[in-house]
């Protein structure tokens, strides 16, 4: 049916440009029941019936889990890797998550926009008990690996928290649902590190709590999702098809080489350096036919005759949509660079005590936190948000500047200069996680959402492979060339330099005792040749991430403003309750890029 003269006068068309308000005649369309709506013509007592207020509830309880696990467990492996027994495999209990998630952020993106999202967010929510109960009772290091791996499908639905919390509520708040989200989790985003160190301290279970507070967020989230998540399923997304002859749509040949591609790369970033040096044959073979599925995967999107690619590359044909998920993905390489040498920064160069280590390397996860929730608070208030993007970018590369040009000074200059880096790498982010779902087809927020969630786990793990080769790489030159300069000039004899040089990389007494020639102030003065390297490494990595600051900018100048969409247009709405009683001559298409 076609919208008639007195609604497309009320003003709809102002509201969403986007949308296409004509049904197609091809016998698969939306249902009235899937279709967009102005926020007006839904009855006021839909925004608070149980359906919707549980379906929230449920939201949240999938985000707080997937910070939990983020944050918790990296804080307390080492005192697992020391419980379980020593294993250098230990780094792959994160890594294990990390690989599955990158490969399937964009494959549930997508399939999701097309199957309906409820069942793969109740199956993730089954996987990511599964896996955090192995974890809990794990034995072995490899026992733990083996559960991270579970536990990354559930990530992969986890994942899709701040989309599918903005499909139910209008355009205009959208930004304003993220900031309260992210609000409200902030005990585990924010202080995560913190609480996981006070279990192992304080409870008898120790470590294993970490993973057994993740159990029943999940599980909690299952019933709520059970019982109160009904968002529109396939029959109301495609009324002509059945389960059979959409999964005899999908693009598995995307899925293969995509999951091969992302898989690979992910597996020999991590590798290198670390398992294998970066020469070997394991990560350049592994990393090799890593990039080359990449191609075949990009050909075969391009040129294959598919129904329902995985990617269709019109997505990237939008340049508004490319730069916001660029900004989004370098602000986190930014934030990575952050996130690994800050900490490392505190310890080498101001303290050793454990608590305080904890309290000051909050300051860059927390301060991206409270970035978010004021800047997704006040973003369309302040307008124009590619303004906003070029000013975010351009305050961050300042700020990690700082770091790079502080690193010799006394703490409280980096401490400073790394919270307002992630302040305002905090407001990049919510620009780029609020505005790839406006900057493309209502139908298609699970695949520009999920688009971003895969490259953002994918370039992270290359800046994390980058950051700690440079630091890697940087450290030991600067070693000797500083610690030789301050035992040299303090008087040591020439001859003892190289036993000097072991007893500093070995930081006991006893090893600088043994040193021919040594004394306290000898000592004294290599000890501040150490930190010297460290202060000099940590500024080299600190400058390099400025190049990728810099593109930001750059991305950020050529994004396109989308304040304008921040209307009262809603994406779906929750089925079974008064929300479906809208006039389907009020209900609007939501359309998808295969539309065209």
């Amino acid at each position: 049916m076609s919208l008639d003269a007195s609604h497309a006068e009320a003003g709809e068309k102002a509201e969403y440009e986007h949308v296409n308000k004509e049904p197609s005649s091809d016998g698969d369309q939306e249902t009235s029941v899937a279709r967009g709506v102005q926020a007006n013509d839904i009855p006021a007592g839909y925004w608070y019936s149980f359906r919707i207020l549980g379906s929230y509830a449920a939201i949240l309880l999938l985000a707080c889990a997937l910070f939990i696990n983020y944050t918790m467990p990296a804080s307390a492996i080492t005192v697992i890797n020391a419980e379980l027994g020593y294993s250098s495999s230990y780094i792959w209990i994160s890594n294990a998550s990390i690989v599955v998630t990158c490969v399937g952020t964009l494959i549930v993106g997508r399939l999701s926009d097309i199957l309906g999202r409820r069942y793969f967010l109740i199956v993730g929510e089954v996987f990511g008990i599964v896996g955090a109960a192995i974890q809990a009772k794990a034995t072995s290091i490899n026992m733990l690996i083996a559960g991270s791996t579970i536990y990354g499908v559930a990530n992969t639905t986890q994942l899709c928290f701040p989309y599918v919390l903005m499909e139910l509520v209008p355009n205009k708040y959208r930004p304003l649902s993220q900031a309260i989200i992210t609000a409200i989790i902030v005990p585990f985003a924010g202080f995560g590190s913190i609480i996981a160190r006070s279990m192992i301290s304080y409870t008898a279970l120790g470590w294993r709590w970490v993973y057994m507070l993740n159990v029943v967020f999940n599980a909690a989230c299952l019933i709520l999702l059970a019982c109160f998540y009904f968002p529109p399923k396939l029959q109301h997304l495609h009324s002509g098809w059945t389960w059979r002859t959409e999964l005899k749509k999908l693009d598995y040949g995307g899925i293969f080489f995509y999951s091969g591609m992302s898989a690979l790369i992910v597996i020999a970033l991590n590798w290198g350096g670390s398992t294998y040096p970066w020469k070997d044959a394991h990560v350049l073979g592994t990393l090799v036919v890593g990039c080359v599925l990449g191609i075949i995967f990009v050909v075969y999107e391009a040129f294959m005759p598919l129904e329902q690619p995985l990617l269709p590359l019109k997505l990237l044909k939008n340049r508004g949509y490319v730069c916001v998920v660029l900004c989004g993905c370098i602000g986190q390489m930014c934030l990575f660079a952050l996130s690994i040498l800050w900490p490392q920064q505190i310890e080498y160069l101001y303290t050793t005590d454990n608590i305080t280590i904890g309290w000051m390397s909050i300051t860059t996860g927390l301060s991206l936190i409270v970035g978010e929730v004021i800047f997704g608070g006040l973003m369309r208030l302040l307008g124009n948000t590619r303004l906003q993007l070029i000013v975010a970018s351009c305050m961050m590369f300042t700020f990690l500047a700082a770091m790079g040009g502080t690193t010799h000074k006394p703490q409280n200059y980096p401490l400073a200069f790394s919270t307002l880096a992630g302040f305002f790498s905090g407001w990049l982010d919510v620009i780029a996680t609020v505005g790839n779902g406006l900057l493309n087809e209502p139908g298609d927020l699970g695949l520009a959402n999920g688009f971003l969630g895969s490259m953002r786990q994918l370039i992270g793990a290359v800046s994390i492979s980058i950051y700690v080769a440079i630091l890697s790489n940087r450290y030991p030159v600067n070693f000797a060339k500083d610690v030789s300069a301050a035992a040299l000039g303090a008087g040591l004899p020439s001859g003892s330099l190289e036993a000097a040089l072991a007893a500093a990389a070995n930081g006991t007494a006893a090893a600088f005792e043994a040193v021919p020639g040594m004394n306290a102030t000898i000592e004294m003065a290599i000890t501040g040749g150490v930190k010297n390297a460290w202060s000099s490494s940590f500024s080299t990595v600190y400058y390099s991430s400025l190049s990728f600051a810099g593109v930001a900018i750059i991305c950020a100048y050529l994004s396109v403003d989308f304040s304008h969409n921040f209307t009262d247009y809603v994406n779906r709405r929750i089925t079974g309750t008064e929300a479906e009683n809208v006039p389907v001559e009020r209900t609007i298409k939501n359309r998808h890029l295969s539309d065209d």
